[in-house]
């Protein structure tokens, strides 16, 4: 059985830190490195952590705690996880979600049968608060668009839909064979407030392509009022730092040139709003 390790990101996490690690602690698939990498979080996460740890000792493989001194970004804190990460694959997922029982299990079967595609699953979505249809409706649309991608077995068509925009929903994916991650050089720091689009791209253009697995893996926490103005500013400004540093050139070279002119005269007035 190959030893997979499941990298939780913490930032900020102590209210919900507990359920993804007794959700990881509990999966079927029993050769699981857990590594918990917090990125200097301010409130008592890297105390929940050690309580658990402590209380959980011998629970699976191996179990380790990464901590920072400053804060350096979503990017830099997997980094350092992977510094740590001794797996055959590796496993994503955000310290406010959590894992169905057999998540890693059906995730490593995937890859077992099919090495040159990197699975993408459905999430569960779930929520602590009482969220209306407005707050939803376009969170599930993303979500379906994510797994119609996925579905597609053509190679070419699946890389001209994700230089067109990101279509991977980030927690129904992040699992990939860790030679995969080492090839491509780890996650790339420039883009500090997001890490799944760059890496999806990287994986794409080394030949790989998104494979579906048609089952609820992954918890999705949604909050209403998770996403604050400011850092939809910071999103879209990374996410125009990629398009001018990457993506216009690759879609240039996929043949791609007029989109690319499109999405030009898109950032330029992004850039001038912001």
């Amino acid at each position: 059985m190959k030893l997979v390790s499941v990298i939780v990101l913490a930032y900020n996490s102590a209210d919900t830190i507990v359920q993804t690690l007794d959700s990881i602690k509990d999966q079927s698939y029993k050769n699981i490195e857990l590594i918990v990498t917090d990125d200097c979080s301010p409130d008592d996460t890297v105390e929940t952590v050690k309580g658990w740890i402590g209380r959980n000792e011998g629970a699976l493989t191996k179990i380790r705690l990464v901590t920072a001194e400053e804060n350096t970004g979503i990017p830099g804190n997997i980094n350092r996880a992977l510094k740590h990460a001794a797996g055959d694959y590796v496993k994503l997922i955000a310290a406010d979600d959590y894992m169905t029982r057999d998540a890693i299990s059906e995730y490593v079967r995937f890859c077992e049968k099919n090495p040159d595609a990197i699975p993408i699953a459905r999430v569960r979505l779930f929520s602590d608060e009482k969220l209306d249809k407005n707050t939803l409706a376009p969170i599930e649309a993303y979500c379906n668009r994510c797994y119609e991608f996925a579905a597609i077995t053509d190679y070419k068509q699946q890389y001209h839909m994700l230089l067109k925009q990101n279509c991977i929903v980030a927690p129904s994916g992040s699992f990939y064979p860790m030679k995969v991650i080492r090839e491509l050089g780890g996650y790339d720091e420039r883009y500090r407030w997001f890490e799944d689009y760059p890496m999806h791209l990287k994986v794409m253009r080394a030949g790989y392509r998104c494979g579906f697995i048609n089952r609820e893996l992954v918890c999705y926490r949604i909050s209403g009022g998770s996403i604050t103005a400011s850092s939809r500013l910071r999103l879209k400004k990374a996410e125009m730092k990629l398009f001018f540093h990457e993506r216009m050139y690759y879609m240039i070279q996929a043949g791609m040139a007029w989109e690319a002119v499109k999405q030009v005269r898109y950032w330029v007035k992004i850039a001038l709003k912001t």
